[in-house]
Parts: C-alpha cells; structure tokens; sequence
C-alpha cells in the first residue's frame, strides 16, 4: 500500500519514527468512582439486616467492620423506636406527659446500655477474653436497637389497653410483661454475639453485664419516672421527688394491684 512503512525495515539515525510506531498510548479516561449509598439507605440496610439476619449482623460486628456507621443507626433506632413506646405510654394520661415519656425513655434504654456496655469489656478482659469496647458497645447497642422495635411493635398494645380503660395497675403490669418479654430477646442476641467468640470467661462477661444493666436501667428508670401517671395524681411533673425506693414501689405496686392500698392519693379537688 502506498505510504505504508515496514516497522521491520531499518532506520537511519536522526530519522523520526515510523507514524503509529513507538508514539505512547492515547491516555485512557479515569473511571469515576461507584457512588456511595446514600446514609438514609445505608442505615435502613443496617436495620433490615438485624430484624432478619442477627447472626449476619454480629458477623459484621465480631469482624469489626463499619462499627461506627452501625453504632450510629442503633443509637438512633433506639431513640426512635423508644420516643414512640414512650409517647404511647404518655397517652394514658394524656397531654404534655405524650412528650415527657417520649424523651425520658430514650435516655433511659440508651444510658443503661451505655454504661453496663463496658463491664462486658471489663469482666470479659479480666478473665481472659479480648478486649473489644468499640465491637462490645455495637454489640450492646445492636441487642437493645432489636429490644427496642420489638417494644415499638406492641405499641397497638399499649394504645389498646387505653382505649379499653384498663385501669392504672393492670397497665403496669402488662407494661412490665412487654419490657421483660424484650428484654430476654435483647439478652439472646447479647449471648449469641458473645458466645460466638469462644472466649475464656464469656458466661461470667454477660452475667455481669446483665447485672450492671439491670442496676443502672432500674435506677435510671426510678429516677425519671413517672411514665403513666396516675389518673388522680393533680398534676403532670417531668419526673417526680425521691420518696422511698424502687423495692418499695415495686412491694406497693403488687399490693394495689390485690387491692391493698396502705395509703389514699388525693383527689384534685382536695389540694390546697
């Protein structure tokens, strides 16, 4: 072909190169990196994954991967799953209680899990186990987030009870029966998650975190309440002066519920 040049024919020093030959190659364009997934995604994908796969998700937590993207969608689960379970208690009362059960139990669930999260890590290092506070606290934090949207689901229960006018104790103790039924699942999955590991000591690391959680949720609990309010208390307060114990309330609870009452509360219209 004419203009054509053989690249095997020699060349004479000084001569250019043959066109096509030895010219580098046209650069390529650079790829654009693959979008991230939006956060808002991301977290639902998060708590999908924990209402239909738990082993998956204490997979991700024991390989310590994202920990801080999952600890965040708890920590948010819980605040909104437990705002609605407290609203919804408000509701028997009625009014600005809605509110102040809302924001009080949140920051209840979410101390108590806050702070019995590092006697895991604690009790579990002591006895040999690795410790893991970040993974430990996800841990925590995931178990409680799975708690707190099997309490939010009850919630037709709750609004229920009110509907039908069930009277103040009784609604206690259903309350009771719906926080303990959630409460054992949240302790499965802390199992679960712990005993995976095959550690030394992971009984002894859970029992006593179980006992930290219980000390600390009760004390936070008795410290904020009132949650229902009682129907003849005159007026709504965001948490009530210490009178007694949480033993003692518990003790005179059981014996009103029996109708053994050892003291009156004042109707409205008694108060000065």
């Amino acid at each position: 072909m004419i203009g054509a040049v053989d690249p095997t024919l020699p060349m004479s020093p000084g001569s250019p190169p043959p066109f096509g030959v030895g010219e580098p190659a046209a650069p390529r364009p650079a790829a654009w990196p693959a979008p991230a997934a939006a956060p808002s995604r991301a977290s639902l994908s998060m708590i999908d994954l924990l209402l239909r796969d738990r082993r998956g998700t204490l997979a991700r937590i024991r390989a310590g991967a994202d920990l801080k993207p999952i600890l965040a969608t708890m920590v948010a689960t819980i605040a909104v799953s437990m705002a609605i379970v407290g609203a919804a208690l408000g509701s028997y009362r009625g009014g600005i209680q809605i509110a102040y059960a809302g924001i009080k139990l949140p920051l209840v669930l979410l101390g108590a899990a806050t702070l019995s999260a590092p006697a895991l890590s604690a009790i579990g290092a002591a006895l040999g186990r690795r410790s893991r506070l970040s993974a430990d606290l996800t841990l925590v934090m995931s178990a409680v987030a799975f708690g707190a949207l099997l309490l939010a689901s009850t919630t037709p229960l709750i609004l229920l009870g009110r509907a039908v006018e069930l009277d103040y104790h009784r609604m206690i103790f259903g309350t009771v029966i719906i926080f303990t039924v959630a409460g054992l699942a949240t302790l499965r999955m802390i199992v679960q998650g712990v005993a995976e590991e095959q550690a030394p000591g992971w009984r002894s690391a859970v029992a006593g975190m179980c006992c930290v959680f219980a000390l600390v949720g009760a004390q936070l609990a008795w410290a904020m309440r009132p949650y229902l309010v009682r129907p003849r208390a005159p007026e709504v307060t965001f948490v009530r002066e210490v009178e007694g114990s949480l033993f003692d309330a518990i003790s005179t609870t059981f014996q009103s519920a029996r109708g053994i009452y050892t003291r009156e509360a004042p109707m409205p219209e008694e108060q000065p």
